[in-house]
């Protein structure tokens, strides 16, 4: 005599059995232990039995139960078929499908959460922003095509974080007349999930006031003016974030100090000096201050005959009109870094330059601490 392990309990069906079992053995076995087989669902059934296919296609009878019914089990037929073999009523939990739907939504969880860590560390992180939501703005092109949405990095810092970022863009309004609005966004390293926005304005404005935000905030960042970010590239301390204009003829930009083709010549000729007399500077034991002496007579020829083909050099070459009215060119008029540009006479203060690389910078008082730096270039426009 089989033992009352369904006493109490209504079964129900959510579909078709599984070909090991019939609806003949169902109505034979509950009802032999106490049981009830409910041939239609109704509100006294407690267990509903399916398949995997049926709990994963969502029959209409297993949703209903997941909506409306939380307290009635859904097993799958083993948990009836092991039963009945066992002669005892074994627990729901491990046959119940909202288990199998809890654990799934699990692994899904633990899937999204390693696929953000990974796009986190791509630095591409979705937003939650619904893609039916319009964009207001989009990122401001001038007419070269140049986008004014730039990255400034500083790989060395006081307190020893590398990798900073700022990402500096100008916003453009999609509608018109068209509005205008300057953000930008501190990156501590690589995919840093807690990045900071500073917005100077409440709202978008004129162009002309968030440009002045755009180019103020790049010149106390860097220390050099936004007109001046082909020509002095490279040439702040490591502790300045850093800018590197498009290469491969990309737009760079317009509001530049001399024309591009000027501006790059006269920043290599700049490293280069610089790196010379660094190295020349270099004597940290007392054998690097000998051999320096004893080389000091072969440089010096050969910084002669250098100056020498460099003023030759320039009399053949041209570096084109510049952006802010040079008369034929920045070598038509003798300009150069190593000669020529020390003996400009500082139309502010009257003295001459005499720091051997033929930009003078003036010390000033720029937010955050930041030494400005002023070329004095534009002296020689005339």
């Amino acid at each position: 005599m089989p033992r009352q392990i369904f006493k109490n309990r209504v079964l129900a069906t959510a579909g078709p059995p599984p070909q090991s079992i019939t609806l003949e053995n169902l109505r034979a076995w509950i009802p032999m232990r106490k049981g009830r087989f409910a041939e239609r669902f109704d509100d006294e059934v407690t267990h509903l039995l399916c398949t995997y296919e049926q709990f994963k296609k969502r029959v209409p009878l297993v949703k209903q139960v997941l909506k409306d019914h939380k307290r009635v089990h859904i097993v799958h037929y083993d948990w009836l078929e092991f039963s009945t073999v066992f002669n005892k009523r074994l627990p729901e939990r491990e046959y119940s499908m909202r288990s199998i739907l809890a654990e799934e939504r699990a692994e899904q969880r633990e899937r999204n959460r390693k696929e953000n860590g990974r796009l986190e560390a791509a630095g591409v992180l979705k937003t939650n922003i619904s893609p039916r939501t319009p964009a207001l703005f989009h990122v401001y092109r001038d007419r070269e095509f140049f986008p004014y949405k730039i990255d400034i990095t500083r790989s060395d810092s006081d307190d020893g974080e590398f990798g900073q970022r700022y990402t500096l863009t100008l916003w453009e309004s999609n509608a018109k007349p068209h509005l205008y609005w300057f953000t930008a966004k501190f990156m501590r390293r690589k995919g840093d999930p807690n990045a900071g926005y500073h917005r100077p304005s409440p709202c978008s404005g004129k162009w002309r006031h968030e440009m002045n935000h755009f180019m103020n905030f790049f010149r106390i960042k860097t220390g050099i003016d936004w007109q001046d970010r082909v020509l002095l590239e490279g040439t702040t301390p490591l502790s300045s974030f850093q800018y590197s204009p498009p290469a491969g003829g990309k737009p760079v930009g317009r509001r530049l100090r001399f024309s591009y083709e000027c501006c790059v010549e006269l920043n290599m000729e700049w490293k280069q000096q610089n790196l010379a007399q660094t190295i020349s500077h270099d004597t940290e034991n007392g054998d690097k201050e000998e051999e320096s002496g004893k080389s000091k007579e072969g440089d010096s020829r050969d910084t002669d005959e250098n100056d020498e083909n460099d003023e030759n050099d320039d009399d053949k070459d041209e570096c084109g009109d510049t952006a802010i009215g040079l008369d034929d060119g920045c070598r038509d008029g003798g300009l150069s870094l190593t000669s020529d540009l020390e003996e400009i006479e500082d139309p502010k203060t009257g003295a001459f330059n005499s720091n051997g690389s033929g930009i003078s910078f003036a010390e000033g008082g720029a937010e955050e601490g930041i030494e400005v730096a002023e070329p004095t270039l534009s002296a020689v426009s005339s």
